[in-house]
């Protein structure tokens, strides 16, 4: 036999009907365990494969559970698809990922495409400024938020303590000694921007020590912002004497703008970065740094996920309840690239 094997071959060969090799493969009750071992063994041994289209047309969905992302060379996001897949599949799903560069019209494009494949559920990572019909094609879709939370808070949310993680990661820097901490963050429209620059300020009103405005940089969260706006804070002519980084892509800039000035870490700055990629461990001294529980945050995600599927198939009678917003808190990581500023060399005249 030549070409895809069909439902109808299998029924031939087995002398069965067509209905009896679908309700086997699918394991449905009313049929023996026997007929089912006879069908799902020569399924395997033909190289038999679910036709997906058909298979959603009588669901109403695939099998597969779509991760929307701005970034996929970001750590944070690529420990997340692992975690994630691993979740799907032992479900019987398959995560397809998709990275949009934070581009709306890319983003939109994505979501539009999961939807059209009958995506059965979504996790999404969404862009400061989603298109209307990205949010109203996602309204179709189960659909949990990472990291990144939506405006009006319409669906379920898991992410981190941005806020109190930046306020922890600024005053172990102040606790040190420094007065002259520049920020280096995402934008404001971003609700992780939002936070992380607003717990950063915390820590100095906290503190009782002026804010300088002059050392935060916000743009956009990738290495190529990091650099610039580091090399930007070293140029300065009373420079920073230690910077907190506020995101995992804009610490491999910041890092990379230290290194081409040539600057010591810790003794002529002082670094505090985000995410815990495993190199950051063996980074010059090591790198201090803000942890988040990216795999415990990512398996939560598809448990929350699976469970809406579940309900989706067999709705509840009462009024739904407010979308679960899930928390996690990240930790500050203490290696060696911080320390207490050296103190200025004092010039004797006379």
């Amino acid at each position: 036999m030549t070409g895809q094997v069909k439902l109808k071959d299998l029924a031939r060969m087995l002398g069965v009907s067509v209905s009896t090799v679908a309700r086997s493969l699918a394991d449905a009750p009313g049929i023996s365990a026997a007929t089912k071992a006879r069908v799902q063994r020569l399924a395997r041994e033909k190289g038999y494969v679910v036709h997906s289209a058909a298979r959603a047309m009588r669901t109403g969905h695939s099998q597969l559970i779509g991760l929307i992302v701005p970034d996929v060379r970001n750590d944070f996001y690529g420990t997340a698809a692992m975690a994630l897949a691993r979740r799907c599949e032992d479900e019987g799903f398959q995560l397809l990922l998709a990275a949009t560069r934070d581009d709306p019209e890319s983003e939109l494009r994505q979501v539009r495409g999961l939807v059209e494949a009958r995506a059965a559920g979504m996790v999404t990572a969404l862009s400061p400024h989603p298109r209307p019909e990205t949010l109203a094609l996602l309204g179709k879709v189960p659909t949990v938020e990472l990291i990144r939370e939506g405006a009006g808070g319409e669906r379920p949310w898991l992410g981190i303590d941005e806020r109190a993680g930046l306020e922890a990661a600024a005053r172990h820097l102040i606790d040190l000694g420094h007065r002259r901490i520049a920020y280096v963050g995402g934008i404001e429209a971003l609700s992780t921007g939002r936070q992380r620059l607003a717990g950063y300020r915390d820590a100095f009103v906290a503190a009782g020590h002026p804010l300088s405005d002059d050392l935060v940089r916000t743009g956009p969260p990738d290495a190529t912002f990091g650099a610039a706006a580091m090399r930007a804070l070293l140029d300065l002519p009373d420079r920073p004497t230690g910077v907190v980084t506020a995101g995992a892509e804009l610490t491999v800039g910041v890092l990379e703008a230290i290194g081409s000035a040539g600057l010591p870490v810790p003794a002529a700055i002082s670094v505090v970065g985000f995410g815990d990629a495993p190199w950051f461990r063996w980074w010059g001294p090591g790198l201090t740094t803000m942890a988040l529980p990216v795999y415990d945050m990512a398996l939560g995600c598809g448990d929350l996920l699976m469970r809406m599927l579940a309900e989706r198939a067999n709705p509840r009678t009462e009024a739904p309840a407010p979308p679960i917003r899930m928390m996690h808190r990240p930790t500050l990581v203490v290696r060696g690239s911080t320390a207490a500023p050296a103190r200025p060399r004092v010039v004797r005249h006379g």
